[in-house]
């Protein structure tokens, strides 16, 4: 047995259906997160941020932190090899750092006579 619909109630449903796609986007972007747990994704992120600013070994100017409810995600570059496992190292030994995952890549084709100093 096919029950017909009104045409209100097929715009009824149609709208219900958009609402509830638009609640389930909206959600996914945010991360479902709490206030206090996007603030403490910063406070991590942040004094990550600054122990690779604070080692004196590692130029730490091109390296972007991230946190998500204590992993910690590094990315940007560094110009040598034992850069990106000085940064994961450091990174690891930060309070708040479950986890380290490292997508550093090695700058090639720098120029050795570039204004960047470290």
């Amino acid at each position: 047995m096919k029950v017909a619909l009104s045409p209100v109630m097929k715009r009824v449903m149609c709208a219900g259906s958009v609402v509830a796609l638009l609640c389930v986007v909206a959600a996914c972007a945010t991360g479902g997160k709490t206030d206090a747990q996007r603030q403490t994704d910063r406070e991590t992120a942040a004094r990550v941020q600054t122990a690779l600013s604070a080692d004196k070994q590692l130029y730490s100017q091109h390296i972007t932190v991230r946190a998500d409810n204590g992993v910690v995600r590094l990315s940007g570059y560094v110009w040598d090899p034992p850069d990106i496992n000085e940064a994961k190292d450091v990174a690891g030994l930060v309070d708040g750092v479950s986890e380290v995952v490292n997508d550093l890549e090695l700058q090639r084709n720098g120029v050795d006579d570039s204004g960047v100093s470290r």
